[in-house]
């Protein structure tokens, strides 16, 4: 685990809330000098108290819900802020006693002793861009879950599953009302269905904008991931806003640990106990890899034959074959946009056969 190193002569922390903050600001002895709760998250108010102190402070908040307008608002004061990895800060929880003004000290405390856990402040100008693609995320999956039920539907009266496409749903529309005699169940799957017919709307536009907002900031490392095999329109831009600035990672390692493609481990006495850490990371990169992964195997003349060894190595393990491809394509794409190159199937099979 890598922690902060504070360098300024006055420390903040601060537990964020909905609607208030409480403030626990010292200097590098311990010496607490603002100690109180800030009600309607009144910066301005907070600059007042701080006043004295800013020209050389550091402020640090966990990183919970709320904390963006807080780190736009000291980068505009030209305050320093850390974000506090929220799974990683144990100490606050430890205590006997638990509050707001407990939680703001140990904060402070943790971050003058250079034991705060820094997660990545995402930079606010390419915020909107990556929640315009986990909205297209989040559509897909809601409408992934309405076909789901519909299919469900089929399954439970032992009808046979449909043919159909995004482009032209009316063909399976009128065979599906044409198999429902009772007209409540006929209600219900037309709901469904014009449900499914917005979301294919919305996302035709949705990913139109995408996809031009990309090619206007980012598009040499898009360019870039698309010669990976598995790797398509979406995928990428997933794997590109996701990671950002791909400088942050200082190795590999630190990649494929962001990316919850390797899990930490237990270990006692010289003996591994078991892991833990798997939902430490970024879901959407650990989905995306995933699914490169599948769609490499399926499609790549080269990385197909590739996977089928490999589960022939793993006793027929799909899951573990398909594991090991994805952390190989995440090392890939580190390299690939690290060095501004594109993907090298040979290397990746040379590396693959080494091990």
């Amino acid at each position: 685990m890598k922690y902060y190193t504070s360098t300024t002569q006055f420390n903040c922390g601060i537990d964020l809330h909905a609607r208030q903050m409480y403030v626990c600001l010292t200097d590098r002895d311990g010496k607490k000098l603002v100690h109180t709760n800030i009600k309607n998250n009144d910066f301005a108010y907070f600059l007042k108290l701080v006043a004295p102190y800013r020209h050389d402070l550091t402020v640090c908040a966990e990183c919970m819900f709320g904390w963006y307008w807080l780190a736009d608002a000291c980068l505009a004061a030209g305050i320093h802020f850390v974000l506090a990895h929220a799974l990683y800060v144990k100490a606050i929880h430890g205590g006997k006693n638990k509050n707001d003004r407990v939680d703001s000290e140990k904060l402070c405390h943790l971050l003058r002793s250079n034991l705060i856990p820094p997660a990545y402040v995402y930079p606010a100008e390419k915020r909107p861009l990556r929640a315009l693609l986990r909205q297209r995320i989040l559509y897909v999956w809601n409408r992934s879950e309405l076909l789901s039920r519909i299919q469900s539907h089929q399954l439970a009266y032992n009808r046979p599953t449909l043919r159909q496409t995004r482009y032209n749903r009316d063909p399976w529309t009128e065979q599906l009302l044409a198999q429902e005699d009772h007209p409540v169940r006929q209600m219900a799957l037309q709901n469904d269905m014009a449900l499914i017919r917005h979301y294919d709307t919305q996302l035709a536009s949705l990913e139109a904008d995408l996809l031009k907002l990309t090619k206007k900031t980012a598009n040499r490392d898009f360019t870039l991931l698309q010669t990976t095999p598995g790797i398509g329109d979406y995928l990428g831009l997933t794997i590109l806003h996701e990671i950002g600035d791909i400088s942050r990672f200082p190795t590999v390692k630190d990649f494929l640990s962001y990316c919850r493609l390797v899990k930490g481990t237990v270990a006692s006495a010289g003996k591994i106990k078991g892991l833990r850490g798997a939902k430490l990371g970024n879901p959407y990169l650990r989905w995306a890899f995933g699914e490169a992964a599948v769609v490499a195997k399926r499609d790549h003349n080269i990385l197909g034959p590739l996977s089928q060894r490999l589960e022939a190595r793993m006793n027929g393990n799909k899951f573990k074959a398909n594991t090991v491809l994805a952390i190989k394509l995440a090392r890939a794409v580190y390299f690939m946009l690290k060095n501004k190159t594109v993907f090298d199937a040979d290397r990746l099979v040379a590396t693959l056969s080494r091990n």
